[in-house]
């Protein structure tokens, strides 16, 4: 397991890297189309960040609850919670455009804040 002072490495053969590769030589355009795919989950926030991972591995897992809920060690119900509130964050349920779901969803969890809408607070 990683520690906070640590990457896990990843090689361009793994899952979803190689079009986050070169969806990552424009992040301008990739940042914009993130938005429009994942709607107010493109926003980086805690929650959302949770909801985006989630939603992501739901995906991996064939958008299969429990195993899921294995995979990130959470209660089924959790996950079932998780994934309902991200579909209506984005405003587009599960099914609809899945890849585009799929592929915006690991592009955030690769790139993280560099494709997503940074919220600022002003004091």
């Amino acid at each position: 397991m990683a520690s906070a002072e640590t990457t896990p490495a990843i090689s361009f053969g793994d899952e979803g890297v190689a079009i986050t590769s070169l969806l990552a030589n424009d992040v301008d355009s990739t940042r914009a189309w993130v938005a429009e795919v994942l709607g107010p989950l493109a926003i980086d926030t805690a929650a959302t960040r949770l909801l985006r991972e989630t939603l992501r591995v739901f995906l991996l897992n064939g958008e299969n609850y429990t195993d899921t809920a294995a995979a990130i060690n959470l209660h089924r119900n959790t996950v079932q919670y998780r994934v309902t509130k991200a579909s209506q964050h984005s405003g587009a349920p599960v099914s609809s455009s899945w890849v585009d779901l799929a592929v915006a969803l690991n592009v955030c969890h690769f790139l993280g804040p560099a494709v997503l809408d940074v919220v600022t607070t002003r004091g």
